[in-house]
């Protein structure tokens, strides 16, 4: 649907009768966009922390790697802040088009 959306919102920026529309229509653009890539950094996350998260749970790989096993905590603080944001409140508006988000992932 989300893409469905973007196209819509392409079509509507090369319409000759844009121009009273035109600010509302590149704020919406920009917002779409910007919930898109979010979402395509928040799966490419999720995958590599399902894959990660069993393995710095293992008390010997905190031991051997402290260093690393700090950054994870790192990214897994944020990842579960998200996840319970998203959580208590499912829009993915509000959720995936806050500044700075998208570069957290």
């Amino acid at each position: 649907m989300l893409d469905e959306h973007i196209v819509t919102t392409q079509a509507m920026q090369f319409s000759p009768f844009k121009k009273p529309f035109e600010e509302d229509i590149e704020n919406w653009s920009t917002k779409l966009l910007l919930v898109s890539d979010t979402l395509e950094e928040w799966v490419k996350c999720q995958g590599q922390w399902m894959y990660l998260q069993p393995i710095f749970d293992s008390p010997d790989i905190m031991k051997q790697l402290p260093q690393e096993t700090k950054r994870f905590k790192s990214v897994d603080s944020t990842w579960r802040q998200q996840i319970n944001l998203a959580k208590a409140n499912p829009s993915i508006l509000f959720v995936c088009s806050k500044e700075g988000l998208k570069e957290k992932f």
